[in-house]
C-alpha cells in the first residue's frame, strides 16, 4: 500500500543572539499559525553551556506552550557553526535530555557509534522522540547510498529520519525523493528528505507527496541554504495537498 502523500509539519529554525529574543518572540507569535514545530539551533544562538540553551527553551515553552521544540545543536562538519568535539558534543546533548526540556532531540548519525547510541537510548527512557540527521553539504549521493542512509537509520529504531543534500542539477533532487518514497513505503517511522539552495526548493514546498514528514523554514533569515518563509512555504505548500 502506498504510504506517501503525507502532510510535512513546518518547522521553523530558531537563530538569535541574546538581545536579539524579543524582537525573534514578536516574530514568532506574528507568524505561529504557518508554524508547527520550533527547532532551537543552539549553535546559533549564542550560549556557551547548556544552562544557557536550556533557560532560553524554557522560555519558548512557556510563551508558545502549544508548539513543541527540536533541540539541535549542528555541527561544523554537518553544516552548521558548532565547534564542540564529539565528546563535548554528547555531554552537551545528554545534559538537555536529561533536563527533560525538549520534545524532539536532533542526533547526528556521524557521531561515535556508543556516544550516539546511548544518546538515543537515553532520549527514549526520557520520553524524547530521536531525530537522526545526516547532511552532505557538497554534493548528492547516489539513489543506493542515500536509500542506504535511510535503512541505515531505521535500525537504530528512532522516530524520525532526516537525509539533507546540496543538489548540483534537478536530477538530484529527483534521486532525494525517489529514496524517501521508497524508503517510506516500507517503514512507520517519519522519513525526512530536503535539498538545499536554490536548486532544491521544491523539496521543501513537495516533499510530501514523496513521504517527507517535516519541512524547514525560518521567521527572519534562512538557517540553511534554500529556506523560505514559512508563510510562504506553507502557502505553496496547499498546492500538494
Amino acid at each position: 500500500m502506498d504510504k506517501v502523500n503525507v502532510k510535512p509539519k513546518i518547522v521553523v529554525t530558531l537563530s538569535a543572539d541574546q538581545d536579539q529574543w524579543e524582537s525573534l518572540y514578536e516574530k514568532i507569535s506574528d507568524n505561529e499559525l504557518y508554524i508547527d514545530i520550533i527547532e532551537y539551533r543552539a549553535d546559533l544562538c549564542g550560549g556557551e553551556k547548556a544552562a544557557d540553551y536550556i533557560e532560553d527553551i524554557k522560555a519558548l515553552k512557556e510563551k508558545f506552550s502549544d508548539l513543541p521544540i527540536i533541540f539541535t545543536y549542528r555541527t561544523h562538519g554537518q553544516g552548521g557553526k558548532g565547534m564542540k568535539e564529539p565528546n563535548e558534543y554528547y555531554k552537551l546533548n545528554k545534559e538537555i535530555i536529561s533536563e527533560q526540556c525538549t520534545d524532539i532531540i536532533d542526533i547526528e548519525l556521524l557521531l561515535y557509534e556508543d556516544l550516539r547510541n546511548e544518546l538515543i537510548q537515553l532520549a527514549k527512557e526520557k520520553g524524547i522522540q530521536v531525530l537522526v540527521s545526516h547532511h552532505e553539504m557538497e554534493h548528492t549521493p547516489s539513489l543506493k547510498e542515500l536509500k542506504a542512509l535511510y535503512q541505515h537509520m531505521q535500525q537504530l529504531d528512532i522516530d524520525y529520519s532526516k537525509v539533507a543534500v546540496m543538489p548540483e542539477e534537478g536530477r538530484d533532487v529527483l534521486k532525494l525523493l525517489t529514496a524517501v518514497y521508497e524508503t517510506k513505503q516500507d517503514s512507520h517511522h517519519h522519513i525526512v528528505g530536503i535539498a538545499m539552495g536554490e536548486q532544491g526548493k521544491l523539496s521543501r514546498i513537495a516533499g510530501g507527496a514523496f513521504g517527507s514528514a517535516l519541512t524547514y523554514g525560518h521567521i527572519g533569515e534562512e538557517a540553511t541554504p534554500g529556506q523560505l518563509h514559512v508563510q510562504q512555504l506553507k502557502s505553496l505548500m496547499e498546492i500538494y495537498q
